[in-house]
């Protein structure tokens, strides 16, 4: 690991190695030509997923974050040989305004099915997408549920509890007693 490692860190300059992982940071600009080169120079044929998050201070239902944050979206891809012994994340940041990037079928085809369910959930658009049409929700639709500024009806109605108090598992509270002498 260590040693494709260094061979990752000599083509891109932001890959961090964390918990058996390589981590790479792409500008959004370099998001198809990063995935042909990890593909075509670093063997890592399979595309595992890719999912987006909703990087936000203001949120409609429940606790802002601890730290404020710069609103984006964050994309992220999952990529490994196919014995699946290098695993790599790759990551970029879009604006929030106008979220659209390059879409990656061309270089995997298993994208497919990601980008149309983050087009749906969180309104980003992947450009030269052949079909991003609704995976999940009806037609008519309106809105993308996992933003952050999306209002929740059932939590309106009954609150999300926050943080939980957590009890002992029973076993864990009989052991504790002494037995009756």
């Amino acid at each position: 690991m260590e040693e494709f490692f260094n061979n990752i860190k000599e083509s891109f300059k932001d890959a961090v190695l964390e918990f058996e992982t390589i981590n790479i940071k792409v500008g959004s600009t370099e998001w198809i030509e990063a995935h042909k080169k990890l593909r075509d120079e670093f063997n890592l044929k399979f595309f595992s997923w890719l999912s987006a998050v909703d990087w936000d201070n203001d949120v409609s239902v429940g606790e802002a974050p601890k730290e404020s944050v710069s609103p984006c979206f964050e994309i992220i891809t999952c990529l490994s040989d196919l014995a699946n012994t290098n695993l790599i994340t790759v990551s970029t940041s879009i604006d929030k305004s106008d979220p659209k990037i390059d879409s990656l079928i061309e270089v995997y085809a298993g994208a497919n099915w990601h980008e149309r369910e983050a087009h749906e959930m969180f309104g980003i658009n992947f450009e030269n997408h052949p079909n991003l049409e609704k995976l999940y929700l009806p037609d008519g639709y309106e809105g993308n549920p996992m933003l952050k500024s999306f209002e929740l009806i059932s939590r309106e109605v009954k609150p999300w509890p926050g943080d939980v108090d957590v009890e002992g598992m029973p076993e864990e509270s009989e052991s504790d007693e002494t037995p009756d002498d």
